[in-house]
């Protein structure tokens, strides 16, 4: 899915809810829907920050079988990696500008979008990193870097690839 195609399912959904939801949308959708890549994904990653869980899903099952997507188009997987993500992290959400009444699209902020991408590190997380690192202020560097103390209390390795991946920018992680 491009832009386009984003922009058209996550209105679908919107259509579908009663009440309003409110997602933080990580990995390819944000990569393509704020932070600029010109490429396209083939699925959603979400956080569901506030609403009702199963009419969100409905939703989504619903907009996959009218559009011949996978069920799991749109999911919360990431929710896998929700722990890499400081107490603070919701100031730095950044509402998407989407013609949407009841489902609120937010993205993560640029260091946490960072942090995911460097734990994951595939080789599309490659291209996005090249992407998003021009994009980290110096606040956001300092954020980076307390994302991975923040990690080595509880998955040094994730905390380790952070760190290393830092260094070989020439950044202090200190």
């Amino acid at each position: 899915m491009d832009r386009d195609d984003l922009a058209r399912v996550l209105g679908e959904v919107d259509r579908r809810l009663s009440a309003s939801c409110d997602i933080a949308i990580v990995g390819g959708a944000a990569m393509i829907l704020h932070f600029g890549a010109r490429r396209a994904t083939r699925d959603v990653d979400m956080l569901l920050l506030r609403g009702d869980t199963t009419e969100l899903r409905q939703a989504i099952e619903a907009v996959a079988q009218r559009n011949d997507l996978p069920e799991d188009w749109m999911s919360d997987a990431a929710k896998g990696f929700a722990d890499i993500l400081p107490s603070d992290f919701y100031h730095r959400l950044t509402p998407l500008e989407l013609p949407l009444q009841r489902l609120r699209v937010y993205a993560l902020g640029c260091p946490e979008q960072t942090a995911m991408k460097i734990v994951a590190l595939r080789e599309q997380d490659l291209e996005d990193l090249e992407l998003l690192l021009p994009q980290l202020s110096e606040s956001d560097k300092r954020t980076l870097v307390a994302i991975m103390n923040h990690v080595s209390g509880f998955r040094m390795d994730w905390a380790q690839r952070i760190k290393y991946f830092l260094e070989e920018q020439g950044w202090p992680t200190e």
